[in-house]
């Protein structure tokens, strides 16, 4: 608990700090395009206040996710942050469409620019502050393990990228009299819009429900199959309820004759040294690996040699004589597996073994 206070207090802090660098040259950049009559200059004060909004709704949200989980919310209130980034990307993406609208008048009306000097200053300061940003929501997103504030790395990047590109447009009408100045304002509006879309993208994304970063994937995996007593692990689902909050369940298959008590032990010691490594809360269940069943054996070789070379795995191969059923999970690698190809094969092995039996295949991508 400790450790997740100290983490919502440094994120919030980094953020406050991001807050008060893009209010600063917000109000900076749009007062020097409002006087030196700066479409593009006005347009990109726009990104920068769009991304002190950002600023602030992702601090309200992230100080609302570290609320802890109480009788109508179990699972904690980490997703107010994903909740209010859709909300956030939505804003975005208008504020790119007006300022894009706003470009295309200044296209297809140009007016004359005063470049003064306060301009070449705005422009080179702000390219200056984005790319200290960058390194530092770069340094500390990577220290407290931030998706929010890597997030905003990127999208300072981006914006020192955006700057240097209306700085250099500036001077190609200086030196050229050329006006392309609503060209700029429309680069930069471009630029707003696929950052408003990708955050949208990514909310929905999580919202929905996408796979587990690769990385804490392999480290709850290998920590589990540590264990020399657990024969494998399958149907490692991580549910995310936020940055950090992670609740995951997984099958852990067992000798069918070793003693439900140990069973139980190992589980209760795996599931603490995953919380401590990671931060995930997880809950196991045991599958028993039945051994010397002739029928088994012969159905999981012969699933085996099937579902081998396409890189599938098999689990939860059970008999049940009662309702003469044949029931198997198969677990593959991507969906341009021919899985209907699969089936036909499996449930061809599986009459060899049991003839007139029911064949129940499921198969999964977790």
């Amino acid at each position: 608990m400790t450790e997740t206070k100290n983490r919502t207090k440094s994120a919030l802090v980094i953020l406050a700090v991001g807050l008060a660098l893009n209010i600063a040259l917000g109000i900076a950049k749009l007062a020097v395009g409002i006087l030196a009559n700066s479409s593009a200059v006005s347009s990109d004060a726009l990104n920068n206040i769009s991304d002190s909004a950002v600023s602030i709704v992702t601090i309200i949200a992230t100080a609302l996710a570290a609320r802890a989980a109480d009788h109508d919310h179990p699972f904690g209130h980490g997703r107010y942050e994903y909740i209010a980034t859709f909300i956030l990307g939505a804003v975005i993406v208008a504020v790119g469409a007006e300022a894009f609208i706003g470009g295309v008048k200044r296209a297809v009306q140009p007016e004359q620019v005063a470049f003064d000097i306060a301009v070449w200053v705005i422009l080179g300061v702000s390219i200056g502050v984005k790319c200290f940003m960058f390194g530092f929501y770069s340094v500390h997103g990577r220290r407290v393990k931030s998706d929010t504030i890597k997030a905003a790395a990127v999208d300072s990047a981006s914006d020192a990228a955006v700057t240097s590109l209306v700085l250099v447009c500036a001077v190609i009408e200086r030196m050229t009299g050329a006006h392309i100045d609503g060209y700029a304002s429309i680069a930069v509006a471009i630029v707003i819009v696929v950052f408003g879309v990708r955050i949208l993208k990514s909310t929905v994304s999580r919202l929905l429900g996408e796979r587990p970063d690769a990385e804490l994937y392999d480290l709850v995996m290998n920590i589990l199959t540590s264990d020399s007593r657990v024969m494998s692990v399958h149907d490692l689902i991580i549910n995310d309820y936020g940055a950090a909050k992670k609740i995951a369940e997984a099958d852990a298959v067992f000798p069918s004759g070793m003693a439900f008590v140990e069973v139980h032990a190992v589980c209760d010691a795996l599931e603490r040294k995953v919380l401590e490594a990671t931060g995930v809360r997880l809950c196991i269940h045991a599958d028993p690996y039945v051994e010397g069943d002739e029928r088994l054996d012969g159905i999981r070789s012969g699933v085996d040699s099937v579902i081998g070379v396409f890189g599938a795995t098999a689990h939860d191969i059970s008999i049940d004589d009662e309702c003469r059923k044949v029931t198997l999970d198969i677990k593959l690698p991507d969906d341009k597996v021919p899985s209907n190809e699969i089936k036909a094969q499996i449930e061809a092995i599986i009459h060899t073994v049991v003839p007139q039996y029911a064949v129940e295949i499921c198969i999964d991508y977790i």
